[in-house]
């Protein structure tokens, strides 16, 4: 699926206005945005955002203190080197128009700071490894540069391995084991959201720290090949790693329409599969929801039309769930959590608290 919501021209500089938001939302999200602890630090472990006055305000209504952000189109399987230095230079100059309010992640104490500071914190990561050059070095390139999260392959298979939409997945290659032992030595997350079974299974296995699947759902509740098996979940907590959840509906069901609980299902099941400490969220949106960049079907599909989906990945009309295509999402989820049993502590890890123990872990 196409990242152009993450992008940096749709979500940092000045991306559509949120048109059309359907009063339901409006109403959900004004009686759920309550309660937050302060002390907590909820993280949307892939998601998008734009600065400025509109963005700061998304930003405070959403109570997200930091997120993880995708450099580059991922859904370009030629994405070079050359695109992701460009888009890297812009990036570093965000950060120092904005050195006031937000804060490049490099260590987990930058998140921890940035929250204690009222800022607002940013990690940066590719989802995809073929900017990588088939050069190991460039792992410590874009690592000093403040890379602290790559995905080893998009849908389609790359120099590393293979994605989950193609047809016939060959596993981890042997630069791609390279790459992973590398990313394990300087502390980068390794993320598998996008990289077919075995390959996700052959990536977990050679690495030598807990990985992350940072944006996915469970097959088991939607037979969607961007969708985790239990085994492949089962694998990523037995080596301590965290499955976000992300909010897409094709993803989330294969229903029209995705529901909020149809969401909370997804949390549920691996919960029950793997225990709390291994769920987490990881929205696929951005901060201010779908329609802030795809106000229309039309718009939506003009962009997605580039890119050649496989009918197992079901990409349809709408991507967003209702109730979650606000600001406020992660406090419809904590109320519907609360309202399902959850306690205030689980409840904490699944917003932010499991991401950011293995962001300690990994990143220092």
């Amino acid at each position: 699926m196409s990242t152009s919501r993450r992008s940096f021209v749709q979500g940092v500089a000045a991306a559509a206005v949120v048109t059309g938001l359907d009063s339901r939302s409006a109403a959900a999200a004004r009686e759920a945005a309550d309660g937050q602890d302060p002390g907590e630090i909820w993280i949307d472990a892939l998601a998008g955002v734009r600065f400025g006055d509109e963005g700061f305000a998304e930003i405070a209504r959403s109570g997200i203190a930091m997120l993880e952000t995708t450099l580059g189109p991922a859904g370009n399987p030629t994405f070079s080197y050359e695109a992701a230095v460009r888009d890297l230079a812009t990036w570093h100059g965000v950060f120092n128009q904005y050195r006031d309010r937000v804060v490049h992640v490099r260590r987990t104490d930058d998140i921890i700071q940035a929250k204690r500071d009222g800022k607002f914190a940013v990690m940066l990561g590719f989802q995809n490894g073929t900017h990588l050059n088939r050069d190991l070095r460039n792992v410590d390139f874009f690592y000093n540069l403040g890379i602290r999260q790559i995905q080893l392959t998009y849908n389609e298979l790359n120099a590393l391995g293979a994605g989950s939409t193609e047809r016939s997945d060959v596993g981890l290659s042997d630069f791609g084991v390279d790459v992973v032992h590398r990313m394990n030595e300087l502390g980068m997350l390794v993320d598998l959201s996008h990289c077919g079974v075995k390959t996700t299974l052959d990536a977990i296995e050679v690495s030598r720290k807990p990985v992350v699947f940072s944006h996915t759902n469970c097959r088991a509740l939607n037979d969607n090949m961007r969708c985790k098996t239990d085994e492949q979940i089962r694998k990523l907590a037995a080596k301590g790693g965290v499955m976000g959840i992300t909010t897409v509906n094709f993803f989330v069901s294969n229903k029209p329409r995705s529901t909020l609980d149809d969401y909370i299902a997804h949390i549920e099941h691996v919960v029950k599969l793997v225990g709390i400490d291994h769920v987490g969220i990881g929205t696929d949106s951005s901060i201010a929801g779908w329609r802030s960049n795809f106000p229309t079907e039309k718009t939506f599909w003009d962009f997605h039309n580039q890119f050649k989906f496989k009918p197992g990945a079901d990409v349809r009309w709408p991507p967003f769930i209702e109730e979650l295509d606000v600001p406020e999402k992660f406090h419809v989820i904590r109320r519907r959590l609360l309202q399902k049993g959850f306690s205030t502590g689980d409840v904490g890890k699944i917003l932010g608290g499991n991401f950011l123990r293995i962001y300690r872990e990994i990143l220092g």
